[in-house]
């Protein structure tokens, strides 16, 4: 019970922190920072875990994603000015 209580808190504790931020941010950089961020944090998780997670392409992917949302949340910041 315990094995499956932590995993399901935690899940369930990150849809929360979504529908607060759902709702005080604007959709359009919400809906693009909770898409491109599951797949990095499955990522790491999975390293975490100690799971073969596809090697450089798998890096670069990584990589690829946090330059694209940094460069979308500062032009929301840029624009918001």
């Amino acid at each position: 019970m315990k094995n499956y209580l932590v995993p399901f808190l935690l899940n369930q504790s990150g849809s929360v922190i979504y529908y607060f931020t759902l709702a005080s941010t604007d959709l359009s950089l919400a809906v693009l920072l909770s898409n491109s961020l599951t797949f990095l944090f499955t990522l790491l998780t999975g390293k975490l875990l100690g799971e073969d997670i596809g090697g450089k392409q798998a890096t670069t992917g990584m990589l690829l994603i946090i330059v694209g949302v940094t460069l979308c949340v500062a032009s929301t910041v840029i624009m918001e000015r």
